[in-house]
């Protein structure tokens, strides 16, 4: 488990780098996320989705990701693969999608941040605790 949460760890890192355009998008979503709403960004090297911060918070209460760090945003992110995508689908509002590079959802009540900066503490934590 450590081997793959490793790896999908660098996909992710090295898919950041690559897009600056990304990481602003990205930012103002989370820091203006309105406490109900997930964004998902697909990852074309991985062939999965990510989510990051308040979003990949909120996928942990429909389905059960892969969960990494970014170093580069500060950021916990959700690796999720098409079995999550459906999860998804089923159990929440589709709000937007364009096929192959992003999704947004909304979940029917508003869920906050109560618990957050615990949640993100344990993922940080895990993620240096594999590379240092």
């Amino acid at each position: 488990m450590i081997k793959v949460f490793s790896f999908i760890s660098k996909l992710v890192e090295l898919k950041i780098t690559n897009n600056i355009m990304e990481l602003n998008e990205i930012t103002l979503h989370e820091v203006g996320n309105d406490g109900r709403t997930i964004y998902l960004y697909y990852d074309d090297l991985a062939g999965l989705y990510l989510a990051f911060g308040l979003s990949a918070y909120y996928t942990t209460m429909v389905t059960e990701p892969y969960m990494s760090y970014s170093e580069e945003l500060q950021l916990p992110v959700a690796l999720l693969r098409r079995d999550h995508i459906l999860m998804l689908r089923q159990g929440l509002k589709k709000v937007e999608h364009e096929e192959k590079k992003f999704y947004r959802f909304e979940m029917r009540q508003t869920v906050g941040e109560e618990g957050y900066s615990r949640w993100s503490s344990k993922i940080r934590e895990q993620h240096y605790k594999i590379y240092r």
